[in-house]
């Protein structure tokens, strides 16, 4: 199994933290779409690293066109020589409408469409041909010759592999018929993995005769130095796993584990702004369901490798808190090593 990281550091601080995950043995670096761009960080990734994948986990796919992606991504692998993954999510309905000002509407449809016109303007530039994407929802048919990137930036390894994010069936279905990786979400326990995603991966697999889609989980993991560390840690764990069960999409998830009735609370305090009140409602059976607890290195990736190995193809630790890096890296050494 292949052992990832995800990177979240001001843009001066990136190149030498990308260098450093390499170092200590790191498979890939990640960034996601929080508070900044996913995609500058990576830019300054592949300048210092030779190695590693490079991919957004997620970039969200329908705050952006096509095109715009299709270029950021060219781009992103050319300078990388072949080591970039764009990864891509939805978000939900209120954060597009309302947060990014785009439409919305039919998701798991637009998100299909999205993927076939990134990669027809890609198979435009590379070998030369007439872009003629009419989707239903993205149309592309335009690409005169001064708009188009030179084909040999990417001889040798070719355009970016897409990976997709999802939890409900539905577009888990459309990663599995289109996508060449799936993302998990942190919130996912190995018997929703089991139950849900991997048969909606298979099924969309089924209707395009694709092989079943390579899978990355970042795993929520309680990990300190001493028992004081470890308490913070799970405490923000908790909040993490209260903000996350108030989505109503991600209510099944709650229930893989038995805790399905706890969703619609969570919403209703969502609804009125209480974040504690939300907290409070996730009990410490519900954090060890979701949650690894490293209290031992080596026990811990034992559990790690035990809940997820079989299922997923690329393993990372979600950590909603800041984590010693040190620490993390002898986990991930010591899941390698297993």
């Amino acid at each position: 199994m292949r052992v990832d990281t995800t990177i979240v550091r001001d843009l001066r601080e990136m190149g030498a933290a990308a260098a450093a995950a390499e170092a200590v043995g790191y498979d890939g670096v990640w960034t996601f779409e929080g508070a900044h761009d996913p995609f500058l960080p990576l830019l300054l990734a592949a300048e210092h690293t030779e190695r590693v994948r490079l991919g957004t986990s997620i970039a969200v796919a329908f705050a952006r066109n096509p095109l715009t992606l299709a270029t950021l991504a060219w781009d992103l692998q050319a300078y990388s020589r072949g080591r970039f993954v764009l990864g891509l999510g939805t978000q939900i309905k209120p954060h597009i409408e309302r947060r990014y000002s785009m439409p919305w509407g039919r998701p798991a449809d637009r998100m299909r469409d999205l993927v076939s016109a990134i990669r027809a303007i890609w198979n435009s530039w590379e070998h030369g041909g007439r872009l003629d994407h009419r989707g239903e929802f993205y149309q592309h048919t335009l690409m005169p010759p001064l708009f188009r990137p030179d084909a040999t930036e990417v001889d040798g390894f070719g355009p970016p592999p897409i990976w997709l994010a999802g939890v409900g069936p539905r577009m888990t279905a459309v990663a599995g018929e289109v996508a060449d990786g799936f993302l998990s979400h942190p919130l996912c326990p190995p018997e929703f993995l089991r139950g849900t995603t991997i048969p909606a991966l298979r099924e969309g697999a089924a209707r395009t005769g694709r092989p079943l889609t390579a899978i990355h989980h970042s795993a929520m993991v309680i990990v300190g130095r001493d028992d004081a560390e470890r308490a913070t840690a799970r405490e923000a764990v908790r909040k993490q796993i209260a903000f996350y069960g108030s989505t109503p999409a991600y209510h099944p998830v709650l229930d893989s584990v038995g805790f399905g009735g706890l969703g619609p609370r969570l919403h209703e305090l969502s609804r009125s702004g209480d974040w504690n009140g939300m907290t409070r409602l996730v009990g410490d059976d519900l954090v060890d369901a979701i949650a690894v607890t490293v209290d031992d290195v080596d026990a811990g990736a034992a559990e790690l490798l035990s809940r997820y190995g079989g299922l997923v193809d690329r393993l990372g630790l979600n950590t909603p808190y800041t984590a010693d890096p040190d620490l993390l890296a002898e986990i991930a050494a010591a899941i390698r090593r297993h």
